[in-house]
Protein backbone atom coordinates (compact mmCIF):
# COMPACT_ATOMS: atom_id res chain seq x y z
CA UNK A 1 0.00 0.00 0.00
CA UNK A 2 3.03 2.42 0.75
CA UNK A 3 3.76 1.70 -2.71
CA UNK A 4 0.99 2.58 -4.22
CA UNK A 5 0.77 5.54 -2.27
CA UNK A 6 4.34 7.09 -3.30
CA UNK A 7 3.34 5.93 -7.27
CA UNK A 8 0.31 7.84 -6.90
CA UNK A 9 1.62 10.99 -5.26
CA UNK A 10 4.25 11.00 -8.25
CA UNK A 11 1.63 11.02 -10.70
CA UNK A 12 -0.07 13.72 -9.12
CA UNK A 13 3.23 15.78 -9.51
CA UNK A 14 3.64 14.94 -12.89
CA UNK A 15 0.54 15.89 -14.11
CA UNK A 16 0.13 19.14 -12.16
CA UNK A 17 3.29 20.41 -13.84
CA UNK A 18 3.16 22.10 -16.91
CA UNK A 19 6.17 20.72 -18.93
CA UNK A 20 6.49 23.47 -21.12
CA UNK A 21 6.44 26.51 -18.39
CA UNK A 22 9.93 26.76 -18.29
CA UNK A 23 10.79 25.25 -21.47
CA UNK A 24 12.68 27.73 -23.98
CA UNK A 25 12.32 27.20 -27.79
CA UNK A 26 14.89 28.34 -30.18
CA UNK A 27 13.57 30.05 -33.09
CA UNK A 28 15.76 31.81 -35.98
CA UNK A 29 13.85 34.55 -37.50
CA UNK A 30 16.29 37.20 -38.73
CA UNK A 31 15.73 38.76 -41.94
CA UNK A 32 17.41 42.01 -44.33
CA UNK A 33 15.35 44.24 -46.58
CA UNK A 34 16.05 44.61 -50.01
CA UNK A 35 15.07 47.45 -51.90
CA UNK A 36 15.64 47.67 -56.13
CA UNK A 37 16.22 51.28 -57.42
CA UNK A 38 16.16 51.30 -61.60
CA UNK A 39 19.05 53.62 -61.77
CA UNK A 40 19.36 53.57 -65.52
CA UNK A 41 15.30 54.24 -66.23
CA UNK A 42 15.94 57.25 -63.92
CA UNK A 43 19.05 58.71 -66.09
CA UNK A 44 16.98 58.25 -69.52
CA UNK A 45 13.99 59.74 -67.94
CA UNK A 46 16.43 62.95 -66.50
CA UNK A 47 17.79 62.84 -70.30
CA UNK A 48 14.32 63.56 -71.90
CA UNK A 49 13.39 65.76 -69.39
CA UNK A 50 16.13 68.04 -70.49
CA UNK A 51 15.42 67.84 -74.06
CA UNK A 52 12.06 68.74 -73.59
CA UNK A 53 13.46 72.09 -71.51
CA UNK A 54 15.64 72.84 -74.37
CA UNK A 55 12.57 72.90 -76.99
CA UNK A 56 10.64 75.32 -74.21
CA UNK A 57 13.48 77.18 -74.84
CA UNK A 58 13.05 76.88 -78.47
CA UNK A 59 9.70 78.33 -78.21
CA UNK A 60 10.23 81.12 -75.90
CA UNK A 61 13.28 82.02 -78.49
CA UNK A 62 11.17 81.69 -81.65
CA UNK A 63 7.96 83.14 -79.67
CA UNK A 64 10.33 86.64 -79.72
CA UNK A 65 11.47 86.65 -82.77
CA UNK A 66 8.13 86.29 -84.10
CA UNK A 67 6.95 89.42 -81.58
CA UNK A 68 9.80 91.03 -82.74
CA UNK A 69 9.17 90.76 -86.61
CA UNK A 70 5.83 92.09 -86.12
CA UNK A 71 6.93 94.69 -84.47
CA UNK A 72 9.12 95.31 -87.44
CA UNK A 73 6.44 95.05 -89.96
CA UNK A 74 3.95 97.79 -87.85
CA UNK A 75 7.38 100.36 -88.57
CA UNK A 76 7.27 99.42 -92.51
CA UNK A 77 3.43 99.71 -92.87
CA UNK A 78 3.58 102.86 -90.50
CA UNK A 79 6.02 104.14 -93.14
CA UNK A 80 4.09 103.01 -96.27
CA UNK A 81 1.01 104.65 -95.12
CA UNK A 82 3.13 108.32 -94.80
CA UNK A 83 4.40 107.72 -98.12
CA UNK A 84 7.60 105.88 -98.06
CA UNK A 85 8.80 102.71 -100.38
CA UNK A 86 9.32 100.03 -98.37
CA UNK A 87 7.18 97.60 -100.31
CA UNK A 88 9.36 94.90 -100.75
CA UNK A 89 10.59 95.20 -97.19
CA UNK A 90 7.00 94.48 -96.13
CA UNK A 91 6.62 91.84 -98.64
CA UNK A 92 10.05 90.05 -97.10
CA UNK A 93 8.89 91.15 -93.48
CA UNK A 94 5.18 89.36 -93.95
CA UNK A 95 7.06 86.23 -95.53
CA UNK A 96 9.41 85.82 -92.56
CA UNK A 97 6.28 86.40 -90.03
CA UNK A 98 4.26 84.01 -91.96
CA UNK A 99 7.01 81.30 -91.62
CA UNK A 100 7.92 82.08 -87.78
CA UNK A 101 4.41 81.63 -87.43
CA UNK A 102 4.24 77.77 -88.73
CA UNK A 103 7.24 77.25 -86.62
CA UNK A 104 5.54 78.91 -83.99
CA UNK A 105 2.29 76.50 -84.09
CA UNK A 106 4.80 73.07 -84.04
CA UNK A 107 6.39 74.68 -81.42
CA UNK A 108 3.39 75.28 -79.22
CA UNK A 109 2.18 71.74 -80.43
CA UNK A 110 5.61 69.96 -79.16
CA UNK A 111 5.31 72.15 -76.03
CA UNK A 112 2.02 70.48 -75.00
CA UNK A 113 3.15 67.15 -75.42
CA UNK A 114 6.27 67.87 -73.76
CA UNK A 115 3.96 69.17 -70.94
CA UNK A 116 2.22 65.84 -70.63
CA UNK A 117 5.19 63.63 -71.67
CA UNK A 118 7.19 66.15 -68.70
CA UNK A 119 4.12 64.85 -65.85
CA UNK A 120 4.10 61.29 -67.08
CA UNK A 121 8.00 60.92 -66.50
CA UNK A 122 7.92 62.36 -63.72
CA UNK A 123 5.77 60.13 -62.07
CA UNK A 124 7.46 56.88 -63.76
CA UNK A 125 10.49 58.69 -62.01
CA UNK A 126 8.65 58.67 -58.49
CA UNK A 127 6.91 55.24 -58.78
CA UNK A 128 10.88 53.84 -59.72
CA UNK A 129 12.23 55.81 -56.57
CA UNK A 130 9.51 53.94 -54.93
CA UNK A 131 11.39 50.61 -55.29
CA UNK A 132 8.15 48.67 -56.85
CA UNK A 133 9.93 46.13 -59.04
CA UNK A 134 8.97 42.67 -60.07
CA UNK A 135 11.41 40.33 -59.11
CA UNK A 136 11.99 36.83 -61.13
CA UNK A 137 13.36 34.64 -58.09
CA UNK A 138 16.19 35.13 -55.41
CA UNK A 139 17.36 32.04 -54.36
CA UNK A 140 19.84 31.52 -51.47
CA UNK A 141 23.20 29.45 -53.01
CA UNK A 142 24.24 26.45 -51.25
CA UNK A 143 20.80 25.84 -49.54
CA UNK A 144 18.67 24.87 -51.95
CA UNK A 145 16.21 27.59 -50.89
CA UNK A 146 14.26 29.60 -53.79
CA UNK A 147 11.45 32.09 -53.70
CA UNK A 148 9.29 32.94 -56.76
CA UNK A 149 7.42 36.32 -57.14
CA UNK A 150 4.53 37.00 -59.22
CA UNK A 151 3.73 40.51 -57.96
CA UNK A 152 5.52 43.39 -57.43
CA UNK A 153 6.60 45.14 -54.27
CA UNK A 154 8.44 48.01 -52.95
CA UNK A 155 10.58 46.04 -50.82
CA UNK A 156 11.60 42.28 -50.59
CA UNK A 157 12.46 40.65 -46.88
CA UNK A 158 14.88 37.81 -47.49
CA UNK A 159 15.74 35.39 -44.38
CA UNK A 160 19.20 35.03 -43.18
CA UNK A 161 20.58 31.25 -43.09
CA UNK A 162 21.58 30.06 -39.99
CA UNK A 163 24.65 28.82 -41.59
CA UNK A 164 27.18 31.53 -42.32
CA UNK A 165 28.70 29.46 -45.05
CA UNK A 166 25.42 30.26 -47.32
CA UNK A 167 25.56 33.41 -47.83
CA UNK A 168 24.99 33.92 -50.94
CA UNK A 169 22.07 35.15 -52.66
CA UNK A 170 21.04 34.93 -56.62
CA UNK A 171 18.61 37.33 -57.14
CA UNK A 172 17.48 37.32 -61.25
CA UNK A 173 15.36 40.38 -62.45
CA UNK A 174 14.04 39.92 -66.53
CA UNK A 175 15.93 37.00 -66.68
CA UNK A 176 19.38 38.57 -65.74
CA UNK A 177 21.09 37.14 -62.37
CA UNK A 178 23.25 38.62 -59.89
CA UNK A 179 24.89 37.12 -57.00
CA UNK A 180 25.01 39.32 -53.57
CA UNK A 181 27.12 37.97 -51.32
CA UNK A 182 26.17 38.90 -47.44
CA UNK A 183 28.42 38.47 -44.65
CA UNK A 184 27.22 38.63 -40.44
CA UNK A 185 27.80 37.22 -37.11
CA UNK A 186 24.72 35.57 -35.14
CA UNK A 187 24.04 35.85 -31.68
CA UNK A 188 21.34 34.57 -29.30
CA UNK A 189 18.63 36.44 -27.03
CA UNK A 190 15.90 35.71 -25.28
CA UNK A 191 12.27 37.19 -25.41
CA UNK A 192 9.73 38.04 -22.98
CA UNK A 193 8.20 34.80 -23.10
CA UNK A 194 11.29 32.79 -22.59
CA UNK A 195 12.23 31.72 -26.42
CA UNK A 196 15.72 31.98 -27.21
CA UNK A 197 16.02 33.74 -30.63
CA UNK A 198 18.87 33.66 -33.25
CA UNK A 199 19.83 37.02 -34.51
CA UNK A 200 22.34 38.71 -36.56
CA UNK A 201 24.65 41.56 -36.48
CA UNK A 202 27.33 43.56 -38.40
CA UNK A 203 25.73 42.49 -41.51
CA UNK A 204 27.31 43.83 -44.32
CA UNK A 205 26.98 43.55 -48.45
CA UNK A 206 30.75 41.93 -49.44
CA UNK A 207 30.55 41.48 -52.89
CA UNK A 208 27.95 41.45 -55.88
CA UNK A 209 29.03 40.75 -59.48
CA UNK A 210 27.56 43.53 -62.40
CA UNK A 211 25.33 41.72 -64.70
CA UNK A 212 22.16 44.00 -63.73
CA UNK A 213 23.67 45.56 -59.85
CA UNK A 214 25.51 48.81 -60.17
CA UNK A 215 25.99 49.22 -56.76
CA UNK A 216 24.22 48.97 -53.23
CA UNK A 217 24.11 51.40 -50.32
CA UNK A 218 22.66 50.56 -46.53
CA UNK A 219 20.93 52.49 -44.48
CA UNK A 220 22.92 51.37 -41.22
CA UNK A 221 24.56 54.22 -39.71
CA UNK A 222 26.98 51.72 -37.42
CA UNK A 223 25.88 48.43 -36.72
CA UNK A 224 23.46 46.51 -39.21
CA UNK A 225 21.20 43.93 -37.28
CA UNK A 226 18.44 42.21 -38.64
CA UNK A 227 15.20 43.28 -38.87
CA UNK A 228 16.44 47.07 -38.87
CA UNK A 229 18.96 46.78 -42.08
CA UNK A 230 18.30 47.64 -44.98
CA UNK A 231 19.90 47.13 -48.48
CA UNK A 232 19.08 49.35 -51.54
CA UNK A 233 19.99 47.93 -54.71
CA UNK A 234 20.93 50.24 -57.84
CA UNK A 235 20.85 48.70 -61.21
Amino acid sequence: MKKLLSIFILFLLIVSCDPCEDCDTVSFEPTVSLVFINQDSIENLNDSLAVFAFNDSALSANTDSLTTLRDSLEIVENSIANGGSLNEEKMNLEQWISERQIDSTLYADLDQDADSLTSIFNQTKSTINTGLIQLDKIEILGTGTEFTYEDSAEVWSIPLSFDETFNQYEITIKGISDIIELDYETFQEVDEKRNVLIRAKNIEVISFTNNVIDSVLTNCEETCQDGEATFTIYF
